[in-house]
C-alpha cells in the first residue's frame, strides 16, 4: 500500500509538472504572437502616417505596398496559430464550466482552474480579434495604395499640354533656347574647369588609353563578330530549331561585345574621375540610348535576319523584313535621342524643350511606322509578293492603331500619354521578341528531345518502358506547359511598366472614367470594357486550348474522333462558363448575384426557353454517353449521313448527297436513331437474287457464294451464306448475306456483288425471270 501511494504521488507530481510546462509554453507562444501583433500595429501606424501625408511618388507607393504586403502574411500566420488554440481553449472552458446554470464550482481548486481558463480564453479571443482587425487594415491600405497609384497614373499619363502643332509650344521653346544653351554651356564649362583641377595627367592618359584601345579593337571585334554570327549559306532549308538557335546566338554576340565596350567606358569615366555628379543624368541617358540602339540592332538582326531569308525565324518576306528592321532601328534611335534630350532639358530647367522633344519623337515614330506599313502593303500587293506576307495583316492593323493613337495624342496635346505609349511600344516589342525566341527554342527543343525517332526519345522509351504514343503525349504536354509559362511570364512582364499588379490589373484604366453604383456593383465604361476584355481573353484562351487539344495532344492519344470531339466540346463549355464568371467578377457580381440571375432565368425558361435548354442538356447527354459520336454514320428518319459536329443546340449531319442536315439534340435523344458504327464498323450486306424456276437451286447458291468470296472486301468470318428466302409466283428468291469490316464500303461492295452475280448468271445461262 505504501509503494502504491508513493507511485500515485509521483504520477500526480509529474502531471502537475507537465501541465506547468504546457502552460508555460502556451504563455511563451502567446507572448510571441502578441509581440508580432505589436510590431505589425506599429508598422501599420507608420504606413497610415505616410499615406496621410499625401503627394507620394509611385516608387514611394510601391515601397509602402512592399512594407504592407508582408504584414498581411504575418497576420495570417498569427491567425492560423491562434485559431486551434482558441478552439481548444473554448472546448476546455466548456468542460470546466458547471453544467447547471448558476451552479458554483465543486471546490476552490476547480474555481481557480475555471478562472484561469476564462482568462486564457479571453486573452486568446482578444488577440485573435486584434489580428483579424489588423489584417483588415492591411487590406484597406492595399486598396488605398492601389487607388493612389491609379490616380497618380491617370494624372501623369493623361496630363494635357500643348499640341505638337501649337505655335505657343514652339514659340516658348525658341524663346527658351538661348537661355538653355547658356545654362548648358555654363554647366559643361564648369565640368571642363573641374577636370583640369581634379584630373591628373596620368588619369587623363589612362582614360585616353582605354578609348584608344577600344577604338583599335573595334574593327577587329567587328570582323570577329561577323565571322562568329555568319550562317552557313550551304544549308538551304535549316530546321526551325537551328534557326532559333542561330537567332539567339546572333543576338547574344551582337549585344555582349558592344555592351561590354559601353560598360568599360562608363567604368573608366568613374575610375579616372572624369564624370561629374551634376552631369550624371545626362551621362546615364547617353549610355541608355546607346544600349537601346545596340539591343535593338541585335534583336532585329537575330529575329528578322534581313540578309539571309533561309535563316529567318518568322514567316516574313525579304522586303518586309528589311523595312521592319529599318523602322526598328529608326524608332530605337529616336527614342534614345529623346531620352537623351530630357535630362539636358532638366539640367537647363526648360519645360518647353522637354515637351517639344517628346512630341517630335512620338510624331516621327508614328510617321515612320505609317510609312513602313504603307510600303509593306505595296509589297504585298505586288504580283510577285510572297504568300508569307499575309501573316502580317494582324500586325498591320495593330500598327495603324498605334499610329492613330500616337498622332492623335500628339495633336491633341496629350504628349505625356504619347511618350508613355511610345515607351511601352518599345518595351512590348523587345519583350515580345525575346519571348517569341524563347518559345520557339522551347517548342522545337522539346520536339527534338522527345521525338521517338531521336536518341533521347528512344532512351526514354527504353528506360521508362513507354510506347511511342505516350512519349509523343509527354512531349506535347511539355510543349503546352512551356508555352503557358511563356505566356504567363509575358503577361507579368508586359503589365509591369503600367504599374499593374495582380490585385489591380485593370485599375489604371478604371481611374480614367466615372461610374455609378447599382447596389454593390459599380457600372462604368472602364468596368464594362474590363469585363469585356477579361471575357474575350478567356474565350480566346479557351479556343486556343481547344485548338491545341484538337491539333496537338488528342491526335497523339488512342482516343477515337468522337471521344476527342467530346473532350474538346466539353472543354469549350467549361471555358465559356469560366469566362462568364471572370467577366462577371470584374463587374463586381458575385456568385450570390449570379444565383439570383439564374433564378430569374429559370422563370424565363418556364415561359419559353424549354426548347433551348432541352437541346443544350441533350447535347451534354450526347457528349457524355457518346451514343452518337463525330464521324458516326447514322440514320435519322428518312435521312442518313455522317455526324460532323455536335454543338450546344444541334448536331450537324452531312448526308450522302453532301447536304448538311441540322438536327436538334433533343430529337437525337428522344427519337429512334440508327447508328451504323455504334459498337463497331462491321456492316451486314444482303443482296436479293431472283432465279427462274427451271434453274438449279444448288448451282445458284454456289454461284452466289463464289461471287462473294471473289470480293476482297467480304469478310471470311463470318463466312458468306445464301438463304432460300421464298417460292414466289414467278421466281425462286435467294438472299446472299455477307459482312464487310467497314460500313463505308458497304454500298460499293453491294454494287460489285450485283455486277459479278449478273455476269456469272449470264455465263451459266441462268435466267433472271420477269415479274408476272
Amino acid at each position: 500500500m505504501c509503494a502504491l501511494s508513493k507511485t500515485k504521488s509521483l504520477l500526480a507530481a509529474l502531471s502537475i509538472t507537465l501541465a506547468g510546462l504546457v502552460v508555460g509554453f502556451a504563455g511563451l507562444a502567446q507572448e510571441t504572437n502578441r509581440s508580432r501583433l505589436d510590431a505589425a500595429r506599429a508598422a501599420l501606424v507608420e504606413i497610415e502616417a505616410a499615406l496621410k501625408a499625401g503627394n507620394l511618388t509611385d516608387p514611394e507607393l510601391l515601397r509602402l505596398r512592399g512594407e504592407n504586403d508582408p504584414l498581411a502574411g504575418e497576420l495570417q500566420g498569427v491567425i492560423a496559430d491562434l485559431a486551434p488554440r482558441l478552439a481548444a481553449s473554448s472546448k476546455r472552458l466548456g468542460e470546466l464550466t458547471p453544467k447547471e446554470k448558476g451552479a458554483a464550482p465543486a471546490d476552490d481548486a476547480a474555481a481557480a482552474e475555471l478562472a484561469a481558463a476564462k482568462a486564457e480564453n479571453a486573452e486568446l479571443d482578444a488577440d485573435n480579434r486584434t489580428a483579424k482587425a489588423l489584417n483588415l487594415q492591411t487590406e484597406e491600405f492595399n486598396a488605398r495604395i492601389g487607388a493612389a497609384r491609379r490616380d497618380l497614373f491617370a494624372r501623369q499619363t493623361f496630363q494635357r499640354s500643348q499640341s505638337v502643332l501649337s505655335p505657343l509650344l514652339w514659340a516658348g521653346a525658341l524663346r527658351e533656347l538661348p537661355n538653355d544653351f547658356a545654362a548648358l554651356r555654363g554647366l559643361f564649362g564648369d565640368w571642363l574647369r573641374g577636370l583640369g583641377a581634379r584630373v591628373s595627367i596620368g588619369q587623363a592618359a589612362g582614360f585616353a588609353a582605354v578609348l584608344a584601345a577600344l577604338l583599335g579593337l573595334a574593327p577587329i571585334l567587328r570582323a570577329m563578330t561577323m565571322r562568329v554570327i555568319a550562317r552557313d549559306p550551304k544549308i538551304a532549308a535549316p530546321s526551325r530549331l537551328y534557326r532559333a538557335l542561330a537567332a539567339i546566338w546572333t543576338i547574344a554576340v551582337l549585344m555582349v561585345l558592344p555592351l561590354s565596350a559601353l560598360a568599360a567606358i562608363a567604368y573608366a569615366l568613374d575610375f579616372f574621375d572624369i564624370s561629374d555628379p551634376r552631369l550624371q543624368g545626362i551621362q546615364d541617358a547617353l549610355f541608355d540610348g546607346a544600349r537601346l540602339v545596340v539591343a535593338s540592332n541585335a534583336l532585329g538582326r537575330g529575329l528578322l535576319s534581313p540578309a539571309q531569308s533561309a535563316w529567318r525565324l518568322p514567316a516574313v518576306g525579304d522586303r518586309a523584313a528589311q523595312l521592319l528592321f529599318r523602322f526598328w532601328l529608326a524608332a530605337a534611335l529616336v527614342i534614345g535621342v529623346e531620352h537623351f534630350l530630357e535630362p539636358l532639358a532638366d539640367a537647363a530647367a526648360s519645360l518647353n524643350i522637354a515637351v517639344a522633344a517628346r512630341a517630335v519623337g512620338a510624331t516621327l515614330v508614328a510617321l515612320a511606322l505609317a510609312q513602313t506599313m504603307r510600303r509593306i502593303a505595296a509589297t504585298e500587293a505586288a504580283p510577285t509578293a510572297p504568300a508569307a506576307l499575309g501573316g502580317l495583316a494582324p500586325g498591320r492593323s495593330l500598327g495603324w492603331l498605334l499610329v492613330a493613337a500616337l498622332l492623335g495624342s500628339a495633336l491633341a496635346g496629350y504628349i505625356a500619354f504619347a511618350t508613355f505609349l511610345l515607351g511601352q511600344m518599345a518595351y512590348v516589342a523587345a519583350f515580345g521578341v525575346t519571348l517569341y525566341l524563347v518559345d520557339a527554342l522551347a517548342q522545337e527543343g522539346i520536339e527534338a528531345l522527345l521525338n521517338p525517332e531521336a536518341s533521347p526519345g528512344r532512351g526514354l522509351m527504353r528506360m521508362a518502358g513507354l510506347g511511342r504514343g505516350p512519349v509523343e503525349q509527354i512531349g506535347v504536354l511539355a510543349q503546352g506547359a512551356m508555352r503557358l509559362a511563356v505566356v504567363v511570364t509575358g503577361i507579368v512582364l508586359l503589365l509591369g511598366p503600367w504599374g499593374i499588379q495582380s490585385q489591380d490589373m485593370f485599375g489604371n484604366l478604371r481611374a480614367a472614367y466615372f461610374g455609378f453604383k447599382i447596389g454593390d456593383v459599380t457600372i462604368s465604361l472602364s468596368t464594362i470594357l474590363a469585363a469585356i476584355g477579361v471575357f474575350v481573353l478567356a474565350i480566346v484562351a479557351t479556343r486556343a486550348m481547344q485548338g491545341w487539344l484538337g491539333a496537338r495532344y488528342l491526335p497523339r492519344t488512342r482516343l477515337d474522333a468522337g471521344m476527342s470531339n467530346s473532350i474538346r466540346t466539353i472543354f469549350g463549355y467549361v471555358g465559356f462558363s469560366v469566362a462568364l464568371l471572370l467577366g462577371s467578377a470584374q463587374l463586381g457580381i458575385d456568385f450570390q448575384k449570379l444565383a439570383i440571375v439564374a433564378g430569374a432565368l429559370s422563370v424565363g425558361i418556364g415561359f419559353g426557353l424549354q426548347s433551348i435548354v432541352n437541346n443544350f442538356v441533350s447535347g451534354l447527354i450526347l457528349l457524355w454517353e457518346r451514343s452518337i459520336r463525330v464521324g458516326d454514320r447514322v440514320i435519322v428518319g428518312a435521312d442518313q449521313g455522317y455526324v460532323r459536329r455536335i454543338s450546344a443546340r444541334a448536331t450537324e449531319i452531312e448526308t450522302l448527297d453532301r447536304v448538311t442536315l441540322i438536327v436538334p439534340n433533343s430529337l437525337l435523344v428522344s427519337a429512334p436513331v440508327k447508328n451504323w458504327v455504334r459498337a463497331d464498323r462491321v456492316a451486314r450486306i444482303v443482296v436479293e437474287v431472283n432465279v427462274a424456276y427451271e434453274s438449279d437451286a444448288e448451282a445458284a447458291r454456289q454461284l452466289m457464294i463464289d461471287a462473294a468470296k471473289a470480293q476482297s472486301l467480304v469478310m471470311a468470318i463470318p463466312a458468306p451464306t445464301v438463304l432460300f428466302h421464298a417460292f414466289a409466283e414467278w421466281a425462286l428468291k435467294f438472299q446472299l448475306v455477307c459482312f464487310v469490316d467497314d460500313v463505308e464500303m458497304a454500298e460499293k461492295l453491294r454494287s460489285e456483288l450485283n455486277f459479278d452475280i449478273l455476269r456469272r448468271m449470264n455465263e451459266a445461262k441462268m435466267r433472271v425471270p420477269y415479274p408476272k
